[in-house]
C-alpha cells in the first residue's frame, strides 16, 4: 500500500474513531481538564494531518496522524477516554 493510500485510510479510520470517542473522566475529577486538553491536542494534530495531506505532504500527514492515534489508543486504555469497547477502532487492555 503507497503512503497516501495508507494516509487517507487512517484519516477515515480516525474519523470514525473521533465520532465514538467520549471522554470518561468524571467532570469533578483531577482528569477532566487533562482530558479536555488531550482532545483538543488529538484533534488539532488530526486536523494538521489532513492539511498536510491537502497540500500532498503525505509525510507530515503520516506522522501528525500516528501522533494523534496514539494518544487515542492510549487515553482509551487507561480509561480516561470511552471507546465504548471497539477493539477494532482501539487498542483495549481486555
Amino acid at each position: 500500500m503507497e503512503l497516501e493510500e495508507k494516509v487517507v485510510k487512517y484519516i477515515e479510520l480516525e474519523e470514525e474513531a473521533l465520532e465514538k470517542l467520549k471522554i470518561s473522566a468524571p467532570e469533578d475529577s483531577f482528569l477532566i481538564e487533562f482530558a479536555r486538553d488531550a482532545m483538543k491536542m488529538i484533534v488539532s494534530y488530526f486536523n494538521d494531518a489532513k492539511h498536510f495531506h491537502a497540500q500532498n505532504d503525505e509525510i507530515n500527514a503520516f506522522a501528525a496522524l500516528n501522533y494523534s492515534y496514539g494518544w487515542i489508543d492510549s487515553l482509551v486504555r487507561l480509561g480516561i477516554f470511552d471507546g465504548d469497547r471497539d477493539h477494532r477502532l482501539f487498542t483495549l487492555f481486555k
